[in-house]
């Protein structure tokens, strides 16, 4: 008897699946805990990143305030009625 179209499904999702943890497992075995230098490495990277990113969206936000008023057409005078 020929397999339905569903079985198929199941069949592939079921191997997958099955591949996917033994990988992980694999994964596991072969991975460490970082010691205290590398923890203090990676930590120091991801805080110059949070520190860099939130400097250019920064430097982006004071930059598009005076394109905003251009494209808006608001100026000083009229700034409080656009409140």
């Amino acid at each position: 008897m020929a397999s339905s179209g569903s079985e198929t499904v199941i069949t592939l999702v079921q191997t997958w699946v099955r591949k996917s943890v033994k990988e992980a497992a694999a994964l596991a075995k072969h991975c460490n805990k970082p010691n205290g230098k590398e923890l203090a490495r990676m930590l120091k990277a991801v805080g110059w990143g949070c520190f860099l990113l939130g400097a250019f969206g920064a430097v982006v936000e004071l930059a598009f305030i005076p394109i905003i008023r251009v494209i808006t057409g608001v100026t000083v005078e009229n700034r409080a009625l656009h409140r």
